[in-house]
């Protein structure tokens, strides 16, 4: 049986077409499960098919599968490709040296074979921060929030050992695939007895300032932010899913915290959590230290490239100034935080070209201090309780975590639009590219 020529040429296009969606799909795996919006990953998809000249493509992203499809032109066959993904965890220097491999590709296309070298190397690369460093990090999150809240010396210590034992602890859940919300829930439920433990030690101290610290560590207020952001850019789905995702993350809290709360009071141990941020303009240099140090914690458990370190602790320091001098000029929580995301990502577009990593990574961490995490918690604590003002402090959160996303989005828009647009990919993309290095100017983005 012989083949002819044209049947040849068929199939090693077949193949060639089918090794260019395989290394796509994988390296937009890699954006997505470390931190990238759905769109970006799909954008990405899209410039790399062309790159490699494919046409006639069309990718898409629903939370846990990616499906990317190719037609061919001329005999109208397609191939189609999905991806489960099974993990999602935040690695913002595998997604800068990620994306700065595609951005490589879609200005001058490499070998298909080299191209999965490269990203085998990234992926299996020894990490830049080590685990027992990235647990530090958490652990300095919740000491800086615990000085958001006015907390003295005792209980920012105790907020320290809290935070490091809690994610020691579902850092060992996670490692057993124990689920998300059993996960949370056990941690939720460390917070109470450390802060009852404070309360013996130190009876002058505020047990119940513990217990915020952790939550605030704890709770999904990042990934209440990418909910957002996938939804304002049109991925409704997968926006969706994420949001239910930081629901049941933080009902896993609120499971754990009350019922540990509730164990203790059969002792006598009470914990009232009323603790809230203290914003004026009093008080401005604490804040902006609590600021910086939340910034370098998350920095260092989400694996922030150094270079980029000093560019995300500046922005976090004038995100939280913006804010408190937002709330000083009575513009509400609401207006504030927009305000403070629209005035850091017109910035952080400018630090991104100077560091050399995307607006994401600048703009998510220097914003962590302004995550509604605590207002989240406060209103389904509430609402288990049987108390309908926890609704009022559900839309509060859900209109912080809004504004923050609306004004980073907007600020890259502005960028995008006065120095050019970074892309030319269809027309049915809402927002900005945010996790991809944007190479701004109308000549250089012609490629894209």
């Amino acid at each position: 049986m012989s083949f002819s020529k044209t049947t040849a040429i068929t199939l090693d296009h077949s193949g060639y077409t089918r090794a260019v969606l395989d290394l796509t799909m994988r390296l937009a795996e890699v954006i997505f499960t470390a931190g990238a919006g759905a769109e970006d990953a799909t954008a990405a998809m899209i410039a790399l098919t062309r790159a490699y000249g494919l046409k006639g493509t069309d990718a898409n992203i629903t939370h846990t599968i990616i499906t990317l499809t190719q037609e061919d032109p001329s005999t109208h066959e397609s191939i189609t490709r999905s991806r489960n993904v099974k993990y999602r965890t935040l690695d913002y220097s595998k997604l800068t040296a990620t994306s700065e491999l595609i951005a490589d590709i879609i200005e001058k296309p490499i070998d298909v074979a080299e191209a999965r070298k490269i990203l085998a190397t990234i992926v299996s690369s020894k990490p830049q921060v080590p685990k027992q460093w990235r647990r530090v990090g958490w652990s300095l999150v919740g000491t800086g929030a615990a000085v958001l809240i006015g907390a003295g010396p005792t209980v920012i210590i105790a907020a320290f050992i809290a935070t490091w034992i809690i994610d020691w602890i579902t850092s060992v859940l996670d490692h057993r695939q124990v689920p998300l919300f059993y996960q949370t829930v056990v941690g939720g439920a460390i917070g109470p007895i450390v802060a009852a433990i404070v309360g013996v030690i130190d009876p002058t101290a505020s047990p119940s300032l513990v217990v915020v610290a952790t939550i605030i560590m704890l709770l999904a207020g990042v990934t209440t932010f990418g909910a957002v952001h996938d939804t304002l850019s049109g991925f409704y789905l997968t926006g969706t899913a994420r949001l239910v995702e930081a629901l049941l993350i933080t009902a896993g809290l609120v499971t754990g915290v009350s019922g540990s709360a509730l164990f203790l009071a059969r002792f006598g141990l009470l914990l009232e959590i009323d603790a809230s941020p203290i914003v004026t303009l009093a008080v401005l240099p604490v804040l902006l230290v609590a600021a910086v140090v939340i910034v370098v914690g998350f920095a260092l458990a989400v694996q922030v490239p150094w270079r980029a370190i000093w560019v995300v602790c500046v922005l976090g320091a004038l995100a939280e100034f913006l804010f408190v001098a937002a709330m000083a000029g009575g513009f509400g929580l609401v207006w504030a935080s927009a305000a403070s995301a629209l005035g850091v990502g017109l910035l952080a577009a400018v630090a991104a070209r100077m560091v050399r990593t995307p607006p994401l990574v600048i703009m998510v961490t220097a914003l962590v201090p302004l995550v509604p995490g605590l207002t989240l918690f406060r209103g389904l604590l509430k609402l288990s309780e049987g108390d309908i003002n926890g609704l009022l402090s559900l839309l509060t959160a859900a209109g912080i975590a809004m504004a923050l996303a609306a004004g980073a989005l907007l600020s890259q828009y502005v960028v995008q639009i006065v120095w050019g647009p970074a892309r030319r990919l269809q027309r049915r993309f809402v927002g900005p590219l945010m996790a991809l290095p944007v190479r701004l100017g109308r000549d250089a983005t012609k490629r894209i």
